[in-house]
């Protein structure tokens, strides 16, 4: 085997390796997108406060319905101590990402919060006259 021989055998094995690294990069980049849901802008349009049994030391729990896009949500919300009550976020537009039968929601701080979705329906077209 000569110079040239050696030298183009060197070239066609650099190729073959950077064509390996380059579709195992794609493969690993594709299969870890895959299990990644969308986060999606979404309106808190009612807070409804359940009624606690009677001389219970219940915490206050929330049905809370938020519109995703052309659905409607309808979650449970368990706030943790010294958080606010919901009602004054009505109307507010969050983050929110649906994960099979939970909601997550970014709160005004950053911080994700998982809530339990109740119930889902798409939502009606509200047509003007």
């Amino acid at each position: 085997m000569g110079p040239k021989s050696s030298l183009s055998m060197m070239r066609g094995l650099t190729a073959l390796i950077g064509t390996l690294i380059l579709i195992i990069s794609v493969v690993t980049l594709k299969v870890s997108g895959e299990d990644k849901k969308p986060w999606h802008s979404g309106t808190i349009i009612q807070v409804k406060a359940r009624d606690a049994a009677p001389e219970t030391d219940q915490t206050k729990q929330y049905d809370v319905t938020v519109k995703i896009g052309k659905k409607i949500y309808v979650v449970l919300y368990v706030p943790e101590k010294n958080q606010p009550d919901l009602e004054y976020y009505v109307g507010m537009a969050r983050t929110m990402q649906v994960d099979g039968d939970t909601l997550r929601v970014n709160d005004l701080l950053g911080r994700t919060h998982e809530l339990k979705i109740l119930s889902s329906k798409d939502a009606t077209v509200e047509i003007s006259k």
